[in-house]
């Protein structure tokens, strides 16, 4: 085959082979929107009704953030909830402080979820579980520093009633986001086809029962897992060569560019679920490292943010601005924090992927421990 021939069909090759990432992509992308319509329809009652119980022990308060966000798998969610809840006057915004700082930590579920996608393969899973992980524990230290501080000091909430003297004069905005728009009717469109199945439509509205929330968590599950297999697989072949080494140069191997990439991404997106889902199969699969995509992750942390705030300037009230403003501040002091100090997080991340890597009933008890049992201890007991 001469040279020609043979560049026309690399052409050929690297076309489909990128036509078909981006249906995976969209397939990938459909699953996280079924399995988040699917909790947030059958579980926001009781997510609500969780976040409607703050109590003045903040310690608690931080513990509903965590399941109340792990029940939806959206801290966005979450956070608009405890925006309306401030707005209304229903809970003070020093009652939802630590409500917010749980989200964060409680968002993180969605990336370990994918990182199972990978538990066949002992290596794979134990690089995947790392990037999961790292977001977790990221959070984790960070509210371990900066929730005494705001109880001691109220540095997040002073800094966040400063800028909402700034704001306050803001004309209101909503902002949608563009990969929600590819996959909304679809993912409409197969949530009451499945109820239909189970006569649990009316007024073209779903009403879940236990089978219609059993079938769609499996029929989203397998389409989340089926497409990462095959995203994961594409994208070995796609970055093998000069691409994988401009993404290496330009974007993951800087500090500054890859946190403004996770940032930006997230901020199109509007979900660090999607941000942080996306990183972690590659990282499993040895195209980037724990140290590359840790930036990236901090910079999705802060992008995140974005739709509480959102929500708040739709309300038009201060407190409700103030306490999207202390996700938003909370965030950003964490990455000023552990942005030069990630071994940290990193090294914390590693070993217990390794733990993880010698028996993955480790990645089980973590997911349920840290995320139900002792949120559920805390909060009725």
């Amino acid at each position: 085959m001469n040279d020609g021939k043979r560049a026309k069909k690399n052409k050929y090759e690297t076309f489909n082979r990128v036509m078909a990432l981006l249906i995976f992509l969209w397939i990938f992308l459909l699953s996280i929107k079924l399995l988040g319509e699917v909790f947030k329809h059958f579980f926001s009652e009781q997510a609500q009704n969780l976040i409607a119980n703050a109590t003045d022990d903040p310690f608690v308060s931080l513990f509903i953030g965590i399941l109340a966000t792990a029940i939806i798998q959206s801290s966005s969610s979450t956070t608009s909830i405890i925006v309306a809840f401030v707005a209304s006057g229903s809970m003070t915004y020093m009652n939802a402080i630590p409500m917010v700082l749980g989200a964060n930590i409680g968002t993180s579920v969605t990336g370990i979820i994918v990182a199972f996608g990978q538990v066949r393969n002992k290596l794979e899973f134990k690089r995947s579980f790392s990037a999961a992980i790292v977001h977790d524990f990221f959070n984790l230290f960070s509210v371990i520093i900066f929730l005494p501080l705001e109880l001691y000091t109220g540095i997040l909430s002073k800094s966040a009633k400063y800028l909402t003297d700034v704001l306050i004069g803001t004309s209101s905005m909503t902002f949608d986001s563009p990969l929600d728009a590819l996959v909304k009717s679809a993912s409409n469109w197969i949530e009451l086809s499945i109820a239909g199945v189970f006569g649990c439509v009316s007024d073209g509205k779903c009403h879940y029962n236990g089978w219609l929330l059993t079938v769609m968590i499996i029929i989203s599950l397998v389409l989340l897992f089926t497409s990462l297999i095959y995203i994961s697989v594409i994208m070995k072949k796609i970055l093998i060569g000069k691409f994988e080494k401009i993404i290496h140069k330009f974007i993951f191997n800087h500090t500054v560019t890859a946190f403004l990439f996770g940032l930006v991404f997230t901020l199109l997106v509007q979900s660090s679920s999607v941000t942080i889902s996306l990183i972690v199969p590659l990282v499993g699969a040895g195209i980037f490292t724990l140290e590359q995509i840790f930036p990236y992750a901090v910079g999705a942390n802060i992008g995140t943010t974005i739709t509480g705030i959102l929500a708040a300037l739709v309300s038009g009230n201060a407190n409700a601005i103030t306490i999207a403003l202390v996700h938003t501040i909370f965030n950003t002091f964490g990455a000023i924090l552990f942005l030069p100090l990630r071994f940290i997080p990193i090294a914390a991340a590693k070993w217990f992927s390794n733990k993880c890597y010698q028996n993955r009933m480790w990645a089980v008890g973590f997911t349920v421990v840290l995320f139900f049992i002792i949120p559920i201890l805390i909060i009725f007991l």
